[in-house]
């Protein structure tokens, strides 16, 4: 199974002319596909003609086989009746219900009829496909992710590997919480009595285990987005029943944002000499990396060797737009000036952090645990992202005009992505205004 080469299956019908389809069942599923070839006619004598039909053909039976190892039946029927549509088109006709076959005009019943006959000892499944007798299944909540893969590939496209296994697992998350609390209901029977059923269960997990509110609304937003492009693409309307379901936060349930550390805390504790010697040394200049930048800790741990721009008039690092991965927002695109202990740390590393590239989370477990395990956090609620509410403070209190705290930070405000030379300069000449003074700068 999964050959892509298909034009191995695809063979000339020695007398007619007319090529087809034929390939033996694989030995690993033979025990759940009783067939012992699949055989179709192309309808074409054409080999490019035949070769596009053939994969349609091709591609419905690795879903089937696939679906019936993988022991799910509701996958199965999907399949089966994925493969049925194909098989249709293939061999020109439109995959209609039974109900309306009986109806079609008599020329193309009769031209459906005719090709029926032909397969009615050969192929159950044309016979089913042109007859309309394979059944559209009801899709059910276990199959939310696999239709959503499928119908929003374009929105998948641009993730790294880690994001996307990280958009997966919070979705197959929500997934999961939703069936442990309905049973694995099918999405068109999902009424709205069911959904505050759920959010009941959320509110009182969120009180008794003190979660934010946010954790239970991340779930109602995952299936909802999920959900939304299915609907576009199937013609359902399965979100519906989802809508405004989220959980209002209080003060109780709010989720507390990131304090930053004072920057007696940043001069005295992490930048004093040998603070940070504990950690690795990639690790150890992504901190230091951060304290001059504000820049996300995912952001400096992605950096390719073209976003370190140290030979510039103005040294700088650039969150630039890419195609193997997503910045956070569309306004995170920026260049921000390197100075002090960040701009002697890309120094460092004028090739980035290799070993913690697409890694931001292993990189963000370790140091957050070595500087609180080494008393470098002022309370519990600190971790390495409070340096970017610390750089944000900093700035904001030495002046920074809003337009610049815009420009440095990467949010909204309405402005070019990176801006002229002229402006780096004065973005470069402000930071230089309130950076830390670091022994081992002057020791460089």
């Amino acid at each position: 199974m999964g050959s892509e080469d298909i034009s191995r299956y695809v063979v000339k019908h020695p007398a007619s002319g007319i090529y087809r389809y034929y390939r033996r069942v694989p030995t690993e599923i033979a025990h759940l596909d009783k067939r012992t070839h699949v055989k179709q006619s192309l309808k074409t004598k054409s080999l490019k003609e035949a070769l596009e039909k053939a994969q349609a053909v091709h591609d419905a039976a690795e879903s089937f086989w696939r679906a019936l190892l993988a022991g799910n039946d509701n996958e199965a029927a999907f399949a089966r009746y994925e493969w049925a549509v194909k098989l249709a088109q293939s061999m020109g006709f439109t995959y209609r219900p039974i109900a309306e076959v009986a109806a079609l005009p008599l020329d193309e019943l009769e031209r459906r009829l005719t090709v029926i006959g032909e397969n009615m000892d050969r192929s159950q499944i044309i016979v089913d496909s042109l007859a309309g007798t394979v059944e559209e299944p009801a899709p059910r909540l276990s199959n939310i992710w696999s239709l959503y893969e499928k119908h929003n590939a374009a929105g998948l496209t641009g993730m790294s590997k880690n994001q996307l296994r990280k958009h997966k697992v919070s979705r197959e998350r929500a997934i999961r919480y939703a069936i442990d609390v309905m049973g694995d209901l099918e999405l068109p029977a999902i009424t709205r009595k069911d959904v505050l059923q759920f959010r009941e269960w959320w509110t009182n997990k969120v009180i008794s285990e003190r979660l934010a509110a946010d954790s239970a609304n991340r779930s109602f937003s995952d299936i909802m987005g999920m959900l939304t492009p299915i609907d576009n693409a199937l013609h359902t309307n399965y979100h519906a029943a989802w809508e405004k379901a989220r959980i209002r936060e209080t003060n109780a349930t709010k989720g507390g944002t990131r304090p930053p550390f004072p920057v007696d805390w940043i001069r005295e504790k992490i930048l004093a000499p040998g603070a940070m010697e504990m950690l690795d040394e990639e690790a150890r200049l992504i901190v230091y990396a951060m304290v001059e930048t504000g820049a996300r800790l995912g952001e400096i741990c992605n950096l390719r060797p073209q976003d370190i721009r140290l030979i510039d008039e103005v040294p700088h690092i650039e969150i630039a737009e890419r195609t193997d991965r997503r910045q956070k927002t569309d306004h995170s695109i920026r260049r921000v000036p390197l100075v002090g202990v960040s701009l002697w740390a890309m120094r460092q590393r004028p090739q980035g952090f290799g070993k913690y590239h697409d890694k931001s989370d292993s990189a963000s477990a370790l140091i957050n645990k070595v500087m609180r395990n080494n008393g470098l956090m002022p309370t519990e609620d600190h971790t390495i992202y409070s340096l970017r509410h610390s750089f944000q403070d900093r700035i904001e209190n030495a002046g920074c005009s809003d337009r610049m705290q815009a420009d440095l930070m990467g949010h909204e405000f309405g402005r070019p992505k990176y801006g002229d030379g002229a402006e780096m300069k004065r973005r470069q000449e402000f930071l230089e205004g309130i950076a830390f003074a670091w022994p081992q700068l002057a020791a460089a």
